[in-house]
């Protein structure tokens, strides 16, 4: 492997690439959603919000053969064994291919009674409501068969793609919005906004399968077929897939339940909010995404001492990134709904707030993942995270059912979170030797000391003064600041604040010469 210093620098530039698409897209995608709720209405939202979540369901198995596939072909990668790398990659793609028909046939069957028997959908919709059906199952099918190229993209550490397509992707969508506000159509915007979304999306898939096979030489289609491989990456696919449909009930599950018991309102107030939580949690997707290739090619290597370092220091940092945008928007949710929306949904505020915990306790155990990710023996602790993630589903579901308010559904998933967590953290040191004490003292208590610390002031800020953007203005500034001073002076260990220092300097310097 390259030597730990670049390592290091690649997962800093990285990083830095994917955070600044990140910041780019938040602003763009917040005036994307104000402008789309403004086009189609509280109603046409939340029923795109559930018909799309109920196709997406149909594609519990892109994530579970996308992580089989990531791992296989990035264990590759850092063993250099080029010959693997072309059988991995010729089986993941016909295995997705194949998955696609399959998906195909279920949504056009099944799918299809279901929307037209069991979903709530305003009357007078139902032909849209068709429309955004078929155009989701469209998009779904292209999403299969992009799943190995996005893996040999990630695998390579290739992130300054991702940036690129995604600002692509983020303007093409911001157009296309003004569009459906300003411009002049004949289309019905409903189904004008799941046309949009889906060749949005296939412009940018058709661009990365274009890359890949110009600069990945092993990303060509062979007719190939190696049974113990095969068998080897579906038996590891088949753990993340039980893990995966739990993940589903967890979240899309939930939302045929709001559509079912409480109908179109609050599932677009549930949409909304998973497009902040999407905001807020993208920057840590950007820090793991680009952590990810470089734990696994550890671990291949042999390397575990590095892996465990990495290991630590990604699962505190991750928490970090998200608390220094999390905070400030905890605070001042109200206000921020209030400039971002036309019209705020009723309990969004609520859904919100109670999301963004939901997040901050779910990226502790998101790089505690990967070393075991890593392994093939993923199968007890899979079941064990499965069986505690799809408890989400029937609780909330007796919840709502028994006269509930609807802020119980999350509720329910953060109670779940802990449990979660224990088992996880339980696993990983148990299977790499990791001190209990260690993980405790290295990570949780000082997430909780920095948490504490960097709350303090920009809370007595947010109860002292008039809401408004001054307030808002105050409370992000402070909470900057104080996120900054309390990760440097209590989140970080010598060898990381040297670390900081250092890099600092070399930005400087670098800059000063320009």
């Amino acid at each position: 492997m390259v030597n730990k210093q670049e390592n290091t620098r690649r997962l800093a530039k990285n990083t830095l690439l994917l955070s600044f698409r990140s910041l780019f897209n938040l602003f763009c995608s917040l005036y994307s959603s104000r402008l789309i709720l403004q086009a189609l209405g509280v109603e046409d939202y939340g029923i795109y919000n559930a018909v799309a979540g109920f196709v997406s369901m149909f594609v519990l198995v892109t994530g579970s053969l996308g992580s089989a596939i990531g791992r296989y072909i990035t264990v590759a990668l850092g063993k250099g064994d080029e010959k693997q790398l072309r059988k991995v990659f010729s089986i993941s793609l016909t295995i997705m291919l194949c998955f696609a028909l399959i998906v195909l046939v279920l949504t056009e069957s099944f799918g299809m009674w279901f929307l037209q028997n069991k979903m709530t959908i305003t009357p007078g919709r139902e032909n849209a409501a068709f429309w955004v059906f078929q155009f989701s199952v469209i998009t779904v099918i292209t999403s299969l068969i992009i799943v190995p190229y996005n893996a040999e993209v990630i695998a390579h550490e290739r992130m300054g793609l991702y940036a690129y397509t995604g600002i692509a992707e983020t303007l093409l969508r911001l157009f296309l919005a003004l569009f459906m506000v300003y411009g002049t159509y004949r289309m019905d915007t409903l189904v004008l906004y799941a046309v949009v979304c889906w060749l949005s999306t296939l412009s940018i898939q058709i661009f990365v399968i274009g890359y890949c096979r110009h600069f990945f030489k092993e990303c060509r289609l062979r007719l190939f077929f190696e049974k113990a491989l095969f068998k080897n990456m579906f038996a590891y696919a088949g753990w993340h897939f039980i893990e995966r449909i739990s993940s589903t009930f967890s979240g899309q599950g939930v939302n045929m339940v709001i559509n079912v018991f409480l109908g179109p309102v609050i599932n677009s107030a549930r949409g909304l909010t998973n497009t902040v939580s999407t905001i807020v949690h993208i920057f840590v997707k950007n820090f793991t995404m680009a952590l990810s290739p470089q734990i696994t090619k550890s671990y291949a290597a042999g390397e575990l001492d590095y892996m465990k370092m990495l290991t630590f220091r990604g699962s505190k940092f991750s928490y970090y990134i998200m608390f220094f945008l999390a905070l400030p928007l905890f605070l001042e949710t109200d206000f921020a709904l209030s400039i971002w929306l036309v019209e705020v949904p009723e309990h969004t505020a609520n859904f919100v707030r109670l999301s963004i915990f939901f997040s901050l306790l779910g990226v502790i155990d998101a790089v505690f993942r990967m070393p075991k990710d890593a392994t093939q023996d993923i199968r007890n602790y899979k079941i064990i995270v499965s069986v505690i993630e799809f408890m989400n589903f029937p609780l909330s579901y007796l919840a709502i059912k028994h006269g509930m308010a609807p802020e119980w559904i999350f509720i329910i998933a953060i109670l779940l979170s802990f449990p979660r967590i224990y088992t996880i953290q339980t696993v990983v040191s148990n299977t790499f030797h990791y001190s209990v004490w260690d993980v405790v003292k290295s990570i949780y208590l000082r997430l909780f000391l920095v948490t504490v610390a960097a709350a303090i002031i920009p809370t007595i800020i947010h109860f002292n003064m008039p809401q408004g953007w001054w307030r808002m203005l105050a409370v992000g500034i402070a909470s900057v600041l104080c996120t900054a001073a309390a990760v440097y002076g209590i989140g970080c260990n010598k060898a990381e604040r040297v670390f900081i220092i250092d890099s600092a300097n070399k930005f400087l310097a670098r800059f000063r010469q320009s």
